[in-house]
């Protein structure tokens, strides 16, 4: 693992743990197991540091995502995915979720920050709109959709954290469908 690296995964830990105000570039740096002033080479001040956090928690999500997408599914089986791999990317990376659940309507998360976010959802915002435009979903509004539908996930999956109950595959496969039929268009008929 690179130092810019190491600097990342401490400070979304600490910014989880501690909080922004609580998180101090040298708290990052002894807690990435590097000079201070290795942090200053990669990051201006915690500002910054934050919104590259941002960045990089959620192009690990979208990789995730994009390795487990298969583009040649129906879109009932290619949302099914999406949904049930972000909630598995909440589970095996925790402290991700947790800060993406802390910091994603934060003010201090730029929207050049947010801006930036746009071209590694393309695979997904076309998923929207061809699934819209073939009369699969509802809906044209694919941010009013998707934010729903995360939103609710997300939700979800903090107040079983917070509550340490499991999440069985049973409780994800759950999650999945109420998100498909928060999508689906009513008009189609049902599988199976």
């Amino acid at each position: 693992m690179s130092k810019k690296h190491q600097i990342l995964e401490a400070a979304v830990r600490l910014f989880v743990e501690r909080g922004l105000q609580g998180s101090s570039m040298a708290l990052v740096a002894k807690e990435a197991e590097v000079a201070t002033g290795s942090v200053y080479n990669y990051f201006e001040g915690k500002e910054h540091l934050i919104n590259e956090c941002f960045l990089y928690v959620k192009q690990q999500e979208v990789e995730f995502l994009l390795k487990h997408h298969d583009r040649e599914a129906d879109y009932e089986q290619r949302f099914r995915n999406v949904y049930g791999n972000t909630i598995r990317f909440m589970l095996d990376n925790c402290p991700y979720f947790r800060f993406i659940h802390l910091y994603a309507f934060s003010p201090v998360i730029l929207q050049e920050t947010r801006d930036k976010l746009h071209p590694l959802y393309e695979p997904f915002v076309k998923l929207y709109e061809e699934a819209y435009a073939a009369g699969a979903t509802r809906s044209p509004d694919i941010l009013e959709q998707h934010l729903a539908i995360y939103g609710g996930i997300s939700y979800l999956m903090h107040y079983f954290y917070v509550h340490e109950e499991a999440i069985t595959e049973e409780r994800i496969q759950s999650m999945v469908d109420f998100a498909w039929s928060a999508l689906r268009n009513p008009k189609l008929p049902l599988k199976g």
